[in-house]
């Protein structure tokens, strides 16, 4: 693909659309975490062993997350993500502690920070006269959570998959958005999706109309689909300095 360097002169008709997980922010060191607050309960796991039941709950989560569109069926997914995460440890190792307690836990586990650079390239965007907006997998809370990160008045709009009623990557997710950009921006010229997963951002995304920019960041704590080395229609970013 050609180099974007070119939409420092469209500024003002570009809207970014953002994913949020592994795009925008990410959990701080959740796994030190869960084997802090699981060893302050007298259970001592590995890392090794946590980090493979974490990763468990957290494809659970991700599959569930949809379900979660007010505070009660939130509670219900925390609680059945306490369970996936107690039963993963059980499989590997005696483990004692019950599912409630396992979720105070998780609970505890679940703090989510920026990424270092995100602050400053919303900032250089939103100077030069370009819409932003977030539209995730997500529970009910997503909002919520840019808000504690003071991210939440960055975006013009934020939709999570429990929002809008179907997720990533339905092409509905991706309608539903392109509606509300048309509401915002009705004369917005440049229309991009931000993401890192190639399969649920990049290609549906392309498929609705959007110019999708794939972050592939050096490390992550889940996978992000397939690399497609092939795909030389996409714009790859190491950063979101990279746009």
């Amino acid at each position: 693909m050609p180099p974007i360097s070119w939409l420092s002169c469209y500024t003002a008709s570009v809207f970014f659309v953002f994913d949020a997980y592994g795009t925008l922010v990410e959990l701080d060191d959740f796994y030190g975490r869960l084997q802090s607050g699981f060893a302050l309960r007298g259970a001592d796991l590995s890392p090794e062993i946590v980090t493979r039941a974490a990763h468990r709950e957290m494809r659970f989560y991700m599959a569930h997350a949809q379900s979660a569109r007010d505070e009660n069926s939130w509670r219900d997914l925390r609680f059945l993500c306490a369970q996936v995460l107690a039963n993963a440890i059980r499989e590997q190792a005696e483990f004692s502690l019950s599912d409630e307690q396992t979720l105070e836990v998780l609970s505890e586990a679940i703090v989510f920070r920026a990424f270092p650079e995100v602050r400053e390239v919303l900032d250089l965007w939103r100077a030069r006269g370009a819409t932003l907006a977030v539209a995730s997998n997500w529970d009910y809370q997503l909002s919520q959570v840019l808000q504690s990160l003071d991210l939440k008045d960055y975006f013009s709009f934020i939709f999570s998959s429990a929002h809008i009623g179907f997720e990533k990557p339905a092409p509905e997710f991706f309608e539903i958005v392109k509606r509300e950009v048309q509401k915002v921006r009705p004369d917005s010229g440049v229309l991009f999706y931000v993401g890192d997963h190639y399969e649920k951002d990049v290609l549906a995304s392309r498929a609705a109309g959007f110019t999708p920019l794939w972050l592939v960041r050096e490390t992550r704590d889940v996978a992000s689909g397939e690399t497609h080395e092939s795909d030389c229609n996409v714009y790859r970013l190491r950063t979101l300095k990279d746009i």
